[in-house]
């Protein structure tokens, strides 16, 4: 018996042991978790846990930049930033999602559904509600002290002047940046660094008073002057709608620069469009025309033909030609457009009665090489670097893959297609005596604490002398005193100018539509020494019979501009 007792005190013992060793096996397991818990909340992932409780006791806003102005030379302000209110969520952080979206979709007039979409993505920490909301519809939403959502301020760009030099100044999106002209070729000096505001809050999203807060303030854009003059790119847009309108033509261009420098006083185009509501028009009309329009210049291209020929001594500067009504080059037959006859033209009548005959036979007493090299002197086939997105180069080819007619229809501005901008640089040549200028639109950058002056160096190495540029200067002013192109004549103002017209090619691409022409001038004044230059293109104007020429459509425009233009630069009164 006793015996049988102590074996059972024995069992029980080793069973108590074992459950000893059970539990406190569990308690190092249970300790060990605990440990490993410990060691890895407050080292292995203390930078995750971390982020997680300051994602959830901070609050961190971003404050907007202000994008820096853009005014013209008489610091007319073209394109400004204003203040607005921009509602958005941390879905994260949203109470009651049924209530929030009905309460939100009230005020601002949205579907709830849509609302609700955007709350339900609980993923994200941060979705835009509505962006550039108005100052009472903001104060609304802070009055309903919604958890999870937030107002907060944004800059939204405004354009005082509307539709004025729109191709030019460009505009931006919503999110402040440019997309076009230049507010997207000096968005880097416009932009500016945004700020932060980072604040503790409460569960229900408050900001807690006395909290570790604190404030970054944002560095604004700089604000950049333009060469543009308003009033001459009010008047120059102005007249192009009139042209436009008189003659139903497809569009109008016009560019005014100072020949001396290079700086744009105007570029502008019709139609249109209006900055701040850039949404609803063609993004076709976003196009700055001046520097993307590409076309056949037709006789304004002459003047280059000539000036490189005397300038290359292939022609003299009173030489006389006899010239028949018309002279076949290559497989192709170029005639006068009125002539029927015989006539014999200096290289200044040439020029001055705009003579197809005369041009052509200009361009074969140079050759091909020399011809080609000339163009390439005065910038064709090239952009020419000012300051704007969007610039073409136009089509110059090779002279060494000419077919033999090519010579002949270059020299009448056919078979070369450039841009408004290359011809009225190339024109600056004959009025600035002969040197090619960098065109440019941005004069100054105002930086936090200096500016930068951009203001262009004239080139010093000329393309054509001095002798060449006057003798092709005088016969521009021959042509609108006594040529082709007197509707440009300036009351009491020496004006020298060339007419355009050329036939546009057919949309196959072979030959030329006869109903399809471009009408231009292009010209500066005054002749003694010359303020301004000036380029007009019609494209596709209408009219009767012998109405639709350069020196009908285009001089009358071009003389318009160029007398206010003049007057505002104080040359005339």
């Amino acid at each position: 018996m006793k015996t049988y007792k102590t074996m059972i005190r024995n069992n029980n013992s080793k069973i108590n042991r074992k459950r000893i060793y059970f539990l406190f096996i569990l308690f190092l397991i249970g300790f060990s978790i605990i440990i490993y818990k410990v060691v890895s909340i407050q080292y292995i992932h203390a930078i995750k846990y971390k982020s997680y409780a300051d994602y959830q006791h901070k609050n961190e806003n971003i404050v907007s930049s202000k994008r820096g102005k853009l005014m013209d030379r008489n610091g007319t302000e073209l394109a400004v930033s204003l203040i607005e209110k921009t509602v958005y969520a941390n879905p994260k952080m949203i109470a009651d999602i049924d209530y929030e979206s009905k309460a939100l979709a009230e005020v601002l007039n949205f579907d709830t559904e849509y609302i609700r979409e955007k709350l339900e993505k609980k993923e994200l920490g941060f979705v835009y509600i509505k962006r550039q909301v108005d100052a009472e519809t903001a104060e609304l939403i802070n009055m309903l002290n919604l958890p999870g959502v937030y107002v907060r301020d944004e800059t939204k760009r405004y354009y005082p002047q509307g539709e004025l030099a729109a191709s030019i100044i460009g505009f931006t999106g919503l999110d402040n940046s440019g997309l076009s002209g230049i507010e997207l070729e000096y968005e880097k000096y416009l932009r500016g660094v945004d700020g932060r505001q980072i604040f503790e809050k409460d569960v229900f999203g408050k900001i807690i008073s006395g909290g570790e807060n604190s404030y970054i303030q944002p560095i604004n854009g700089s604000d950049i002057t333009l060469t543009i003059d308003s009033q001459i790119q009010f008047i120059t847009e102005q007249r192009l709608k009139k042209v436009v309108l008189d003659y139903n033509a497809a569009r109008a261009i016009a560019i005014v620069m100072n020949p001396d420098n290079g700086e744009i006083y105007a570029i502008a185009s019709y139609p249109g469009f209006d900055l701040n509501d850039y949404q609803n028009y063609d993004p076709e009309l976003y196009k700055n025309f001046g520097i993307s329009f590409t076309y056949e210049p037709g006789s304004t291209f002459k003047i280059i033909n000539v000036a490189t020929a005397l300038d290359n001594n292939c022609v003299g500067f009173e030489q006389m030609f006899s010239l028949h009504p018309s002279i076949k080059v290559g497989d192709r037959v170029i005639k006068e457009i009125f002539r029927t006859y015989n006539i014999n033209y200096s290289v200044k009548e040439i020029i001055q009665n705009s003579s197809n005959v005369g041009a052509v036979t200009v361009a074969l007493s140079m050759g091909e090489k020399i011809f080609w090299e000339g163009i390439k002197k005065f910038g064709f086939g090239e952009v020419t670097g000012i300051d704007l997105p969007g610039e073409e180069k136009g089509l110059f080819y090779d002279y060494k893959t000419w077919p033999a007619s090519t010579i002949g229809a270059m020299a009448i501005g056919q078979n070369i297609s450039v841009t408004p901008l290359q011809l009225i640089r190339a024109v600056c040549c004959i009025a600035n005596g002969g040197y090619l200028v960098t065109p440019y639109i941005v004069s100054e950058i105002e930086l936090q604490n200096s500016k930068i002056e951009l203001q262009q160096l004239k080139e010093k190495n000329s393309i054509i002398s001095k002798i060449t540029a006057e003798a092709v200067k005088d016969m521009m002013l021959a042509v609108v005193e006594n040529g082709t192109g007197k509707r440009a004549q300036i009351e009491g103002i020496s004006v020298c100018g060339k007419t355009g017209t050329a036939e546009k090619a057919n949309r196959s691409g072979r030959g030329y539509d006869e109903g399809r022409v471009i009408t231009s001038f292009i010209g500066f004044a005054p002749f003694d020494d010359p303020k301004a230059a000036i380029i007009v293109v019609v494209d596709e104007p209408h009219g009767g019979t012998n109405e639709i020429w350069g020196g009908t459509v285009a001089a009358p425009a071009f003389k318009d501009i160029m007398e206010f233009s003049l007057k505002k630069l104080g040359v005339c009164e």
